[in-house]
Parts: C-alpha cells; sequence; structure tokens
C-alpha cells in the first residue's frame, strides 16, 4: 500500500491503488494549501495551512507527529517554539547558543553562549554585563525617562551589594519641572568625589562659578568661594588654604566682602543659654590653646584672650630693669592715615617702636611682596604694657627713696 510519507503506490488491485492516489493527492492539496484541517495522513517535513484549528502556516517535525506553527494565515507574523536559556528559539547557524527566547511570561530573553545577557519585560529592562553607548557619530546620550507626565520621579540606582538593594548609591530626579535633584549614598562607607589627575573640583549655581576645589597650581588643595572671574583676594567670597607655603596669597582662611556699606563680613551667633568663660572663638597652636574669644556676663559681653602667659610655658624669666631708659625713647606721635584723613590718632611709627620694644611689631620697614605690593608693618600696643608697668615701678621706687630723703631732712 502506498505510504504518504515517500510517495510509493505499491502493485496492488485497483481499489488499493485507488487509495494510495487518493492519500497522495490528499496530501499534495493540503501541502499546497488546499485544504483547511489536518491531514488525513502525516509525513515528515509536510507544510499545511490549518485553517480550522489554529489559524497558522504549520509543519510536521521528522516523526511526522509533532507540528510547529509559524505564519500567522490572518496577517502573516511569524511564530517559534519558547525556547528555552541554552536552547534559544530564534538563534544562528554558526551559534546555535546564542539568540532569542521567552524566559517568562510577556519576557524576552536574549543569551550569548548559553549566558543570560539581557531580558526585555513590560517594566523594564533587565541588562547583565558592561553597557557602552557608543553613537555611529555625533553626541552620545544617555537618558533615564518616567511616563512624561510629571507625575514620577527618575532614578538611576547603582547596586553593589545584598543589603541595600534598591541602590547603595542613587541619582534621583523628583517630579516636576523644578523638582529636586539629589545624590544618595548609602552605608557607612565613605563618600568619595575624587578627580584622578591634577583637575579643580567646581560647583556653579545660574551657571557662575560660586564654589572651587583647587586640584592644580600655587593654591592647590584650596578650597575657594569666588565669583565668575576666579579673583581670589578682590571678589566676595572665602577662602581655605592647605598650606601657607604653597604660593597662595593667603595663609589659611581669608574672607573678602567686597564694596562699602555691605553688613557684617564674618557672623557668629551661639544660640541657647551658656555659661561663662565659653569660648566663641579659641585659638591653638601645636594643639595648645593660646588665645581666644569667650562669652562673659551669661551671654551679655565678650572677653579676650590675651598671649598664652602660664609660667609653664617660659623660661629664663628675668625681672625687667631698664623700663624709665626705654619709655623715654619712645617717641609718640599724632597722625591721620591717607585713606582717612578726617580722624587723628595718637600712636608710633612702627620701624621706630620696633627698635624699642621688637616684640610689639611685626613686618620689616619698607618691606613689598612678589608683585611689588606694599607688605605694611603692624603694633600691638599690648606688649607695650610691661614696659610701662615697669617704668612706672621704677619711677615709684625712685619716688618713695626721694620721699624718704625729704622726710628724713624735715625731721633733721
Amino acid at each position: 500500500m502506498a505510504k504518504p510519507a515517500d510517495f510509493v503506490v505499491d502493485n496492488a488491485s485497483g481499489s488499493a491503488v485507488r487509495t494510495d492516489l487518493n492519500n497522495i493527492f490528499d496530501a499534495i492539496s493540503i501541502n499546497n494549501g488546499f485544504s483547511s484541517g489536518a491531514p488525513t495522513q502525516k509525513y515528515k517535513y509536510m507544510w499545511y495551512a490549518d485553517e480550522a484549528s489554529s489559524g497558522k502556516m504549520s509543519f510536521y517535525k521528522s516523526n511526522a507527529s509533532d507540528q510547529i506553527k509559524f505564519i500567522s494565515l490572518t496577517n502573516g507574523n511569524f511564530f517559534g517554539p519558547d525556547g528555552s536559556l541554552g536552547t534559544p528559539s530564534y538563534t544562528f547557524e554558526n551559534q546555535a547558543a546564542t539568540g532569542f527566547f521567552k524566559s517568562g511570561t510577556n519576557v524576552i530573553g536574549v543569551q550569548n553562549n548559553s549566558v543570560l545577557m539581557a531580558e526585555f519585560k513590560t517594566d523594564g529592562t533587565l541588562i547583565k554585563g558592561i553597557l557602552d553607548v557608543i553613537p555611529a557619530s555625533g553626541q552620545a546620550n544617555f537618558s533615564v525617562k518616567t511616563n512624561l507626565l510629571n507625575d514620577q520621579d527618575s532614578n538611576i540606582n547603582i547596586v553593589a551589594d545584598t543589603t541595600y538593594t534598591s541602590g547603595g548609591f542613587q541619582i534621583k530626579r523628583r517630579a516636576g519641572a523644578n523638582g529636586s535633584t539629589e545624590l544618595v549614598h548609602r552605608g557607612t562607607g565613605d563618600f568619595l568625589v575624587d578627580t584622578d589627575e591634577a583637575a579643580d573640583i567646581m560647583f556653579k549655581t545660574d551657571s557662575t562659578e560660586r564654589l572651587t576645589i583647587k586640584g592644580a597650581g600655587t593654591e592647590e588643595g584650596s578650597l575657594i568661594s569666588h565669583d565668575h572671574d576666579r579673583a581670589i583676594l578682590s571678589a566676595n567670597g572665602f577662602a581655605f588654604s592647605n598650606s601657607g607655603t604653597n604660593g597662595a596669597d593667603f595663609e589659611a582662611l581669608a574672607l573678602v566682602k567686597k564694596g562699602n556699606n555691605l553688613g557684617t563680613a564674618l557672623f557668629i551667633n551661639i544660640l541657647g543659654n551658656v555659661d561663662n568663660n565659653k569660648n566663641l572663638l579659641e585659638f591653638q597652636y601645636g594643639g595648645s590653646a593660646v588665645g581666644g574669644i569667650q562669652l562673659a556676663n551669661n551671654g551679655t559681653q565678650i572677653s579676650v584672650n590675651g598671649q598664652a602667659s602660664d609660667y609653664r610655658l617660659k623660661e629664663n624669666v628675668v625681672a625687667l630693669s631698664d623700663g624709665i631708659t626705654r619709655l623715654k625713647a619712645m617717641k609718640p606721635i599724632r597722625y591721620n592715615y591717607k585713606t582717612y584723613k578726617e580722624g587723628t590718632v595718637d600712636g608710633f611709627l612702627a620701624h621706630e617702636l620696633s627698635e624699642i620694644v621688637p616684640n610689639s611689631v611685626s613686618g620689616t620697614k619698607d618691606e613689598v611682596d612678589g608683585d611689588g605690593k606694599a607688605k605694611y608693618q603692624f603694633i600691638d600696643t599690648s606688649k607695650l604694657v610691661p614696659l610701662v608697668v615697669g617704668a612706672l615701678q621704677e619711677a615709684i621706687a625712685k619716688i618713695e627713696t626721694l620721699e624718704t630723703k625729704v622726710a628724713a631732712l624735715e625731721g633733721s
């Protein structure tokens, strides 16, 4: 008897031959789309249009039993088996372990050499490995967008542990046209902002430079607040220097208030009740306090601590013996400053006083900096107090001696 699988008509009686021929023609008819149902006799790799059941173009596998449906008879869409990781349903001739498969309900999986690399889901996309955004030409952009209805935040979550699975580091853009932008670091590890090379770290508002951490040059390591021209000491702002020997125009801290009548340059406010002798400012050298400004009278006054004078800090202590001589050498004067001609002041010329009380004067006469600008001398009048006291004590001693002599003469 004829077998449709091999299209052979056996040598038999007339009715048997007729049956064989009918089966063969039936298979040919179905294979060429002239039937709406499944074939009565199936053979391997037989094609047919299943109009009655699935509405798809199908064929049988090599066992002439299992059916594969692959083309819609309605719109021509292609279909395939779900596949799985390792046996994708859509693959390549020379790389059968690379391709696409259905990894779950409404989920498309992508594998490379049997390794899952990506999953496309209705609520997002999972990508494993390195993601490079490289355009064929022009600017490269990587955008994270919401539904554009202004009612949802947009986030980038970086996860490197099993504790903060929603993001150990997060970049957030809050909903709305004027939503805030946030950088969120979680955990107790350091949050580092680093430049591997000698580059500045700059902060701007309204597209204008406001704060810079210098990475190179004479101010390397300094924190500088500035206006757009980045002038350090000629613009409003502040600056912290990392070192007094780096060539910067300031030693460690510079506060600049530019302009006339612009208010307080430095404002310090302690809120709440405080006891007496609580430091408002404290100055230290080598880890030890050397001076400061304290609150007094329950915060109604301040007192200034002068130079450190503890006996434990001193050696070679001797009595001051030439107070009158040095006091007589001092030359008090009256003057006005060139920048304020209306005010008359009592004082001294610094370079003259430095010859008599050297520690009361800082700076050198006629000194200039590298740019030829004057470096002025300054006087600390508190350093004159010991000399005045010593001279007064010497004078009192002489007066008392004279008084004794006068009393003796008057009594004789």
